[in-house]
């Protein structure tokens, strides 16, 4: 359930585009942009609303939101209302790449100082020191990667297929990662835990 409301302003971005690109024409007497940018214009519009009711709902609850959901609601505010006052798309497909490079930065500025973010990540395991470095630099990669593949795609291909990519490649992307950190990570808690029985 907490997955489905973290992806509920993307989930309503793609709806929007979708239903808003099927009635173009009809929109176009209310929505007073050129006709190829209204889908795109009313879904940036429904994910700033609905960014900003999700990190409402998560304040209302008493909870403390986390860092990416802080940060990326700022950025789609941002992004998406340049996006809207420019009628630029290009704002609001840089949104996810500028997300995920913000989090490389926050790493690598850890690294150099010594911080080490990504254990605060995985607080409470234990594992070697070189295997920690070894998760910090896939992360990065990782995070520096996709953020040019969604260029990559945001300039070579259409909108509607940027739109998909946004909702299910970039998901099933990030899911994939995360489904192999965690047999690496749990291969090597799993060794330092038996060391730690054996002493």
């Amino acid at each position: 359930m907490k997955a489905f409301f973290d992806l509920l302003p993307v989930i309503c971005f793609f709806i929007t585009y979708k239903v808003a690109g099927s009635y173009t024409s009809e929109l176009s007497a209310y929505v007073p942009v050129p006709a190829d940018l209204i889908a795109i214009v009313l879904a940036t519009a429904v994910i700033i609303v609905a960014s900003l009711l999700q990190m409402s709902v998560i304040l209302l609850k008493g909870e403390k939101p986390s860092k990416m959901a802080i940060f990326s609601t700022l950025l789609v505010v941002l992004f998406g209302g340049m996006t809207i006052a420019l009628q630029k798309p290009e704002f609001i497909q840089w949104k996810p790449t500028l997300l995920y490079w913000l989090f490389a930065a926050i790493l690598l500025y850890g690294r150099f100082k010594g911080k080490g973010y990504i254990k605060k990540v995985f607080a409470g395991l234990e594992m070697p020191e070189n295997i920690w470095n070894n998760l910090e630099k896939a992360c990065l990669v990782f995070l520096v990667a996709i953020g040019f593949v969604n260029l990559f795609v945001a300039y070579s291909f259409s909108m509607d297929i940027w739109v998909d990519f946004k909702l299910f490649g970039l998901l099933g992307l990030t899911f994939i990662f995360t489904i192999g950190i965690g047999f690496y990570v749990a291969k090597y808690a799993r060794e330092a835990q038996n060391i730690d029985h054996q002493n």
